[in-house]
């Protein structure tokens, strides 16, 4: 094989499985395909400099991030190579996440381990430094072993157990890990007086695929269902499929797991009670040398051992005392006072631990002597627990851990028979101390659209396809963490180290559409730049103040405020939950591109992550299709592609290169088919039978264009290419252009080919308010970089030029006035860009004039308080009666392209 080959193991593909590695050739070779047109072949690319998000962390599990590149800079076939700040060449693994058009790369995935602690790094051209010892992956016909020297991992190929064992060298760390389910018939406080009836359940594993092989990561995907069987074949249900990755990065004492699953259960008749992973840990210390660890978000720990030797009535010695608080080991036992040397043994052993989750704001560590004995349930309290536990002894033993931890409450920590020489360690992502979880929906009857924005229908407002995933970590260790480790490793879960580079580099790529660098070159433009970052610094206020969190809730936030109860329309059909309506997620991402804020990151992340696992269709009669905001996120009947689209979600998945994102992200490619049968303008106008399908071009097509779009990055697939340019041949086609339609644009939709259809219904006087509001502008202006299609960029440049353009322009163009109905921040950036490319200063700055003109356009005031009878506690709010987020998403995203778009006219 060629060293330059696209296979060569220290190129792109090098650490793929044998199948990836086929499959991204393939992928590779249909972007050459489409890209031989005699174009230079691109130069060696510039060296790109990366840092940590929030600063060196002080302990990793390895980190996973993407690179942008210019159009035509990185060859395919280049290697990568990493440096630390001070020259040390640091082992990475690459791959291709996306190419350019002419076969260029234009995202770059990369995974390192946990051993990288410099400051900063230069990712450059060049020989990848090799792993002193590389991770490997050996399959047979029952099991996968991954191993990197420190840690050995076994995963079964088939059956109940998933992880059948971890190891750290000699020693068995833990084993036996299973998937638990439990599940009950009705919620807790059905009206019936019968108990709900529970079930155990396990995951079933049905397929193991490696999707990374090596040097510096490997990755498995583990898929499955549950039974209550145990896969015994007896003809029992299988319910809600599961995904486990497992990652084991070079050299690392760590495993990352990533689940998730998807919801195909019937929620008026199955009530989630608990959700986990369960393993069996060797525990072969003394008593008094078995240790337990609990870390908080603040950087506390609680520790305690199985038989507490501190607290006595005899002191055992100042030695003893401190090995307790330490966990190390304690002197020998000869060594010790008389008086606890002889009786030690009747104090008593602790053999169960909880740590539970109850609300954002409080946890509780239980602790008993076993199932016939009372909890101590006031053993530990806090607000906030990172998700970090360890159960071992002074001779090694487990640490685990969830991320988002306290966020996506009800969550627990369990560790049962401590004292026995196997203990049980269960990480409840969802625990059983809480309620049973309900998906049902929150009332079963419609409030009126006009009153409540509600749009509720018959058979809609369903948890059918969703996803939801939890993170978790698990460490073979060699011995009790000291207790600045547990806070050290407390801090990776509850803010995982990410590699990422300076707004700089994201823009200077031309990736995501057009989007503006900061400028605070005037007065005015400084109060622009501070009402983007007082909204970002509002809004995480607004997350923790109102406790936007919770297994499912967790990064969303709301719609609109009323000023009246001080509160948000939580409870007001479709001004509650934001389902990222109007580009809230966009905003965020945007917010960050241009500053390196970590907030914006953290708060975007688990918006997108939100959005895309809760508030998304992924299977079912709505697949590729999300829902609109509502009080039940699920629960609004308007199912869109928008909101399942994916334009928003690859900021997350190019910055992170994050495996179930980009799994995720492809489902939305469903949305073509399922608008055979879910027309989105069903409720407007009556059915029609010239084309199988009908939608809006503006958000309906957009949003479709974006998921086409990105898989066409993402393999190289010319298909995905041409049906965007079907579509756009077809519009400029239309007589009316992007006026056509009635209803916002209506037009027929053949799935099948792509082609649109002009129904002849509405031309003009469709109102087109909404044609753009859903981050349209930015989805074509950066398909029109990628697609050459004149007619089209000709018929968009006539829309954005007339769209908002007085009355005598419009009749000298088309013959006639009409009213598009739009909203004037919403679309001052497409008619600014018209005058960009017409090189019209006119037009330019009548852009700006329709922002600055536009109340709902203008920067909020700086929050105030409100208090006392008031309200129940405290809170800020914006002293402007009822605001919306609508309006900070789309202020922002105005502000941020008509900066890039007519800077020479900005105030």
């Amino acid at each position: 094989m060629s060293p330059k080959s696209p296979l060569s193991r220290r190129g792109f593909l090098g650490g793929m499985s044998a199948a990836a590695a086929a499959a991204a050739l393939s992928q590779l070779g249909q972007a050459t395909a489409a890209a031989e047109d005699g174009k230079v072949p691109p130069a060696a690319p510039g060296p790109v400099d990366l840092h940590w998000l929030d600063g060196t962390p002080a302990a990793s599990t390895g980190s996973a991030f993407g690179v942008p590149w210019p159009k035509g800079t990185l060859a395919k076939e280049t290697t990568l190579s990493l440096v630390a700040a001070d020259g040390t060449a640091v082992p990475v693994q690459s791959w291709p996440l996306a190419f350019w058009p002419d076969g260029s790369v234009k995202w770059s995935g990369h995974a390192v381990s946990s051993r990288p602690r410099a400051d900063s790094f230069r990712l450059q051209a060049g020989t990848p430094a090799a792993p002193a010892v590389p991770v490997t992956v050996q399959r047979s016909d029952t099991e996968v072993t991954l191993s990197n020297g420190t840690v050995e991992v076994r995963v079964a190929t088939g059956g109940p157990v998933v992880i059948r064992a971890l190891s750290r060298g000699s020693r068995l760390t833990a084993q036996d890990g299973t998937l638990v389910l439990l599940l009950q018939d009705q919620p807790d406080d059905a009206a019936d007086s019968a108990s709900p009836r529970r079930e155990e359940w396990v995951g079933i594993v049905e397929d193991v695929e490696v999707e990374q092989s090596g040097p510096v990561r490997a990755v498995l995907k583990v898929t499955g269902r549950y039974r209550r069987d145990r896969g015994q074949d007896k003809g029992g249900p299988a319910i809600l499929p599961w995904t486990l990755r497992i990652y084991l990065a070079e050299g690392g004492e760590s495993i990352r797991l990533v689940h998730s699953f998807l919801w195909d259960a019937d929620e008026n008749h199955t009530f989630v009670r608990g959700l986990g992973l369960r393993l069996s840990v060797p525990m072969t210390d003394e008593p008094h040398n078995r240790h337990l660890r609990f870390g908080t978000a603040s950087g506390g720990v609680w520790g305690e051992p199985v038989r507490v030797l501190t607290g006595l009535r005899r002191d055992p010695g100042a030695a003893v005392r401190k090995a307790q608080i330490d966990g190390t080991a304690t002197p020998p036992v000869a060594q010790w006072s008389q008086q606890v040397r002889d009786g030690y043994q009747q104090l008593a052993l602790w053999n169960d631990f909880t740590l539970f989750q109850e609300s954002a704001r409080h946890f509780a560590v239980w602790k008993r002597t076993g199932g016939t004995a009372c909890w101590l349930k006031h053993a530990g309290r806090g607000d906030r627990a990172a998700g970090f536990g360890y159960a071992g002894g002074v001779s090694g033993g487990l640490g685990f851990g969830m991320r988002d931890f306290w966020q996506r409450f009800p969550r627990s920590l369990d560790v049962r028979n401590a004292a026995a020489g196997i203990a049980t360690v269960t990480l409840w992502s969802y625990s059983p101390l809480a309620p049973a979880m309900d998906l049902r929906t929150y009332d079963s009857v419609a409030h009126g659209l006009n009153l409540s924005y509600e749009d509720v229908q018959d058979g809609f407002a369903t948890p059918q396809g969703m996803v939801r995933s939890t993170e978790m970590t698990l460490w073979a260790m060699a011995s009790t963490p000291s207790r600045d480790t547990v806070a050290a490793l407390s801090a990776t879960q509850t803010a995982p180290p990410q590699i990422v580079a300076a707004p700089q580099t994201y823009h200077g790529a031309g990736v995501f559409g057009r989007w503006s660098l900061p400028d605070r070159g005037t007065p005015a433009r400084a109060r622009l730049e501070d009402s983007i970052a007082q909204d970002v610094a509002f809004y995480a206020g607004q997350v923790d103040q109102r406790e936007w969190y919770g297994f499912w809730n967790y990064g969303d936030i709301m719609h609109t405020y009323d000023a009246d109860r001080h509160e948000w329309r939580y409870d007001v059909g479709g001004y509650a939950w934001d389902n990222a309506e109007l580009g809230s997620d966009a905003m965020l991402w945007y917010a960050f591109l241009r500053s390196g804020d970590p907030r914006a990151f953290r708060l975007a992340r688990a918006m997108t992550q939100h959005v895309s696992e809760v508030d998304t269709h992924h299977s079912g009669r709505f697949a590729g299709l999300g829902s609109r905001h509502a009080v039940v996120h699920w629960g609004d009947g308007a199912k869109e592609a928008r909101v399942g689209e994916s334009f928003t979600k690859r900021f997350c998945y190019y910055l992170t290169a994050d495996e179930l994102l980009g799994e995720l992200i492809r489902s939305s490619l469903r949305a073509d088919e399922t608008l055979r049968t879910i027309d989105p303008l069903r409720e407007v106008l009556p059915p029609q039978t010239v084309a199988p399908a009908r939608v809006r071009i503006g958000p309906d097509w957009y949003a479709l264009v974006s998921n086409w779009m990105t898989e066409w990055e993402r393999t190289g697939d010319p298909r995905w290419r041409d049906r965007i340019v079907t579509g756009m041949r077809d519009i400029a086609a239309f007589p009316a252009g992007l006026f056509t339609g009635e209803a916002g644009g209506a037009v027929g939709f053949d799935p099948a080919t792509g082609h649109l259809v002009n129904l002849g219904k509405g031309d003009f006087d469709g109102g087109y308010n909404l044609a753009m509001a859903f981050l349209g502008e930015q989805i074509l202006w950066e398909a029109l970089d990628l697609v050459d299609v004149p007619d089209f960029r000709q018929t968009y440049l006539d829309f954005a030029r007339y769209v908002q353009a007085p009355s005598a322009d419009k009749i000298a163009r088309y013959g006639r006035d009409f009213n598009p109905g739009v909203f004037k921040t919403i679309y001052s950036r497409v008619t600014a860009w018209a005058g960009e490319q017409l090189n019209d200063p006119v037009l330019r700055k009548r852009g700006w004039d329709q922002f600055t003109s536009d109340p709902a356009g203008q920067p909020w005031p700086a929050p105030v308080q409100a208090g006392g009878t008031a309200v129940a506690s405290a809170v800020q709010e914006i002293p402007k009666g009822d605001f919306a987020t609508n309006d900070a998403a789309q202020r922002t995203l105005a502000i941020i392209s008509l900066l890039a778009i007519a800077p020479q006219e900005a105030p």
